[in-house]
């Protein structure tokens, strides 16, 4: 079966990663699935090695399964919870999920959209194990996926009515060149959604019992638990992820808690700022 696909509008809006300058297939390896990679690293920069393992650490999460524990209704459930987010910001057109992996989005958009996934783990869809292939129906059709980097988007400007950030930006070597791209590519008229994960209340301060399990994850990971090992390279509050939105050009025109985490996962809407 073939997993990945590169429709000609994606084609047609390639770019250098770091030059910007529009360019076709002779500028790109391909993978052995014959995937794009348009993946740029910065090894000698400071928190690569940290960026690196965490990378690694995820896609042998993803591979062996290990937060659902191979429960296919377990799946079934991230989908209804995720379902809200997609009600109160529907999504259609051109779309680039950036992180997007496997490209599960695609369960919650309208037929006739066109979405391509960028994202550095080489070949999501066969590392989905098959409970989530069961559940999530839309890694039965072939993604349209690029193997790179948030940092170094290889597309031209003004190609995008959407550019999605979803759990990501906290696991990226440069969140705020991230926000910087997302902006490059993005039309005039589209948006920015990012959902992610934040620290404290609305106001950034974090509870005794937030404090308490920091505490406790630091010390376990002291003593040698690894598996409490923290990978992301950022923790922010919600005004730290409004901070670097606003600071890189974008306006926060609307922010929505999504239910099922009661607080703790924020989705934000932004527009390029005028």
């Amino acid at each position: 079966m073939v997993h990945y696909k590169l429709d000609d509008f994606f084609l047609s809006a390639l770019a250098h990663p770091i030059t910007k300058k529009r360019t076709d297939l002779k500028d790109f390896k391909k993978l052995s699935s014959g995937v794009l990679d348009a993946r740029v690293s910065m090894p000698n920069t400071y928190g690569y090695r940290v960026w690196e393992e965490g990378q690694e650490c995820y896609e042998d999460w993803e591979k062996n399964s290990d937060y659902y524990h191979n429960k296919a209704q377990a799946y079934k459930d991230e989908i209804i919870y995720d379902t809200p987010v997609y009600e109160h910001f529907p999504l259609s057109g051109k779309i680039l999920d950036i992180g997007g992996g496997a490209g599960t989005l695609r369960q919650f958009i309208p037929n006739g959209s066109d979405l391509v996934s960028l994202d550095p783990f080489e070949d999501p869809v066969n590392a989905c194990p098959p409970p989530k292939q069961d559940a999530y129906q839309c890694l039965g059709a072939p993604l349209n996926f690029i193997c790179g980097n948030a940092e170094f988007v290889p597309f031209v400007e003004d190609t995008f009515d959407i550019v999605h950030m979803r759990s990501m930006l906290d696991h990226v070597h440069g969140p705020d060149l991230a926000v910087m791209e997302a902006k490059r590519v993005l039309k005039d008229s589209g948006f920015l959604l990012i959902g992610m994960s934040i620290e404290g209340d609305e106001n950034g301060k974090l509870s005794l019992k937030e404090l308490a399990k920091e505490l406790a994850r630091f010390l376990l990971v002291k003593v040698g638990f690894e598996k409490f090992k923290d990978h992301h390279l950022w923790h922010p509050s919600l005004p730290s992820l409004n901070k670097i939105l606003v600071d890189n050009g974008f306006t926060p025109v609307d922010t929505y808690f999504q239910p099922h985490w009661k607080g703790r996962v924020v989705y934000i809407k932004a527009i390029k700022t005028k």
